[in-house]
């Protein structure tokens, strides 16, 4: 089942929130947001936990593993865990009631850096019956890792990724595809972020690792 990341139900499946953007780099076709964020270390928090998956420490690790799938590849841009319920953070992550959003069919919806107060925050669909990652996923459970790697791309600046017969690979593609199991950074994810934030040079073996981590579910064992 696709899993469409746009602002109400389809025929081919469910939705993500979209935000808008304006020209930019590295492909013309591609209309980019002109801004990203200019600090080296964004704090993140994930706020409160889902009734769906068992375990507070699987939801918290599910956050950690979404983030570091973009830090494997950036050099300039890092991101730490605050812990303390009361320090601000750059990055506020929330499960919300269905309620809270324009359609029961979207999952989740991030904001863009350089969007005020709500700059970065995501917001997670709690109306769904979330499961941790894609090794225990369905067409009927949602997996929160890919789907926080796709709304972590939109708070670091990166909008939807169409038009393209590459685009299909790319985290940021507008479907995503349950069965398919998704994963991990497409080739140009991998370009377009790194536009952004400089490129981290890491063995093509330690990223196989963690993209192997990520599909196998060792994060969680």
């Amino acid at each position: 089942m696709p899993i469409r990341c746009s602002a109400s139900v389809s025929e081919k499946g469910f939705d993500f929130a979209t935000t808008e953007d304006t020209t930019g780099k590295p492909y013309p076709e591609l209309e980019e947001w002109p801004h990203k964020w200019e600090k080296p270390i964004l704090t993140y928090r994930l706020n409160n936990l889902s009734p769906d998956i068992q375990t507070e420490e699987h939801q918290t690790r599910a956050v950690t593993v979404s983030f570091r799938a973009w830090q494997l590849r950036i050099k300039n841009l890092r991101f730490t865990r605050e812990r303390n319920p009361d320090r601000p953070v750059d990055i506020d992550i929330w499960f919300r009631q269905q309620e809270d959003f324009a359609s029961q069919g979207i999952l989740a919806r991030a904001y863009y850096p350089g969007q005020g107060a709500v700059s970065g925050n995501i917001d997670i669909n709690d109306g769904w019956d979330w499961v941790s990652n894609v090794h225990v996923s369905d067409l009927g459970h949602p997996p929160l890792v890919p789907i926080l790697i796709h709304e972590i791309g939109h708070s670091l600046g990166l909008r939807h990724d169409t038009g393209n017969p590459g685009s299909q690979e790319s985290i940021m593609y507008p479907s995503f595809n349950l069965g398919a199991k998704k994963h991990k950074l497409g080739p140009r994810d991998v370009e377009r972020i790194q536009w952004k934030y400089g490129k981290r040079s890491l063995s093509d073996r330690i990223i196989r690792y963690f993209q192997e981590r990520r599909l196998k579910g060792w994060d969680f064992d």
